[in-house]
């Protein structure tokens, strides 16, 4: 029969701890998160309330990967949104087969804080999620009724909240980088 030292239960305790330190953050953060099979998708975080922004989250997410950020950090949550709150992003997808230019996605907006004139919003305690639109059919041109993309707002337990799409679009702007 093995007892631990106190020592030892010491060290154990700790890495313990730090191990549910470590899983609880990933649930902490709200995360770019890539399904697309070969497109880099890029995204960046908006504010609509601050006036002097911090640096702010920008990433671009290859195939499979995905990139969080904690919403604590002002970088990633300008706005200060609670964690019941959202947060307002440009997205788009570029580099990809099938992809020559780069395609916005979001609702359109007006609003000239977005570059891209396309606006995305996520919760700040979920992910934004793009994939490819499994309904999208090759033989007909890329077009609002039949994007290549689409991006999911998620929540913490993975739940869709909201479904952008991402069509070829004439954009009055090119999204920032």
């Amino acid at each position: 029969m093995f007892y631990p030292t106190a020592p030892r239960r010491a060290i154990c305790a700790f890495l313990l701890f730090a191990l549910l330190a470590c899983a609880a953050g990933g649930a902490q953060a709200y995360c770019l998160r890539n399904s697309t099979p070969s497109a880099t998708v890029h995204a960046e975080v908006v504010p609509t309330q601050a006036r002097h922004p911090p640096k702010l989250f920008i990433q671009s997410v290859g195939p499979g990967k995905e990139y969080c950020c904690n919403p604590k950090n002002a970088d990633c949550n300008p706005d200060g949104s609670d964690d019941q709150g959202r947060a307002s992003f440009e997205a788009r997808v570029e580099a990809g087969p099938g992809v020559p230019v780069a395609i916005a996605c979001g609702e359109p907006t007006p609003d000239a804080r977005f570059a891209s004139h396309a606006r995305l919003a996520a919760p700040v305690r979920g992910a934004l999620r793009a994939t490819a639109n499994p309904r999208y059919d090759a033989r007909r041109p890329a077009s609002a009724d039949n994007p290549p993309f689409l991006v999911e707002a998620v929540t913490a337990d993975n739940r869709v909240v909201a479904t952008y799409s991402c069509p070829p679009r004439a954009l009055s702007g090119t999204p920032h980088s």
